[in-house]
């Protein structure tokens, strides 16, 4: 995030921890898509997805003035959400596991879990559908890694979060981040092979 930009969400996160609903608003919109990327990673599952990101940007509001440093919102509120994704995937595996939630996937498409990063395929539906199977393919794969590994990865590659961050967000060291990481990238590239 530019230097700028932390500045004015910096004081955004001041104006808002006053009482300010309106810079909460703005806030909101900056971060709520970021989050919904995160989460739909993690959960496969559009509607969880949403939930999650709605009940991390409450939770957030309420307790926004245990906020010590103003500058970290974009960590802090990320990290709210990935724990809220986690304990959703954690109820689930001590209930029963689910397969891939096909109609999320359909209604959120490849650009959706990407950020746009498939809109050049616009006007060209071959493009599209391989990009759309090659982001089911991938997103089964994450829902057979290991929930610690997807989490790290999905903070790494999804939300570009460095190492440091990462540790700090799931409380590990760096170290391990990188092996969850890499333990993830190698299952995904293993796995995806078909698709080079």
């Amino acid at each position: 995030m530019a230097a700028r930009t932390l500045v004015d969400e910096r004081a955004l996160v001041l104006r808002a921890q006053d009482g300010d609903v309106a810079a909460f608003e703005v806030l909101v919109d900056r971060h709520q898509g970021r989050l919904f990327r995160i989460a739909y990673m993690v959960l496969h599952n559009r509607m969880d997805a949403e939930d999650v990101v709605q009940e991390a940007l409450v939770s957030s509001w309420k307790r926004l003035h245990l906020l010590e440093e103003p500058s970290a919102f974009r960590n802090w509120v990320t990290q709210i959400a990935s724990r809220a994704a986690t304990n959703v995937v954690r109820k689930a595996a001590r209930r029963s596991t689910e397969g891939v939630d096909q109609q999320a996937l359909e209604d959120a498409g490849p650009e959706s879990a990407l950020g746009g990063a498939t809109s050049r395929n616009v006007g060209q539906p071959e493009r599209a559908a391989l990009a759309g199977a090659q982001m089911e393919a991938l997103a089964s794969i994450l829902q057979s890694t290991e929930e610690n590994q997807r989490t790290c990865w999905v903070l790494c590659e999804i939300d570009g979060m460095s190492y440091r961050e990462i540790a700090q967000m799931v409380g590990v060291s760096e170290s391990t981040v990188r092996g969850r990481i890499a333990r993830a990238r190698s299952q995904i590239l293993d796995r995806m092979k078909d698709w080079r």
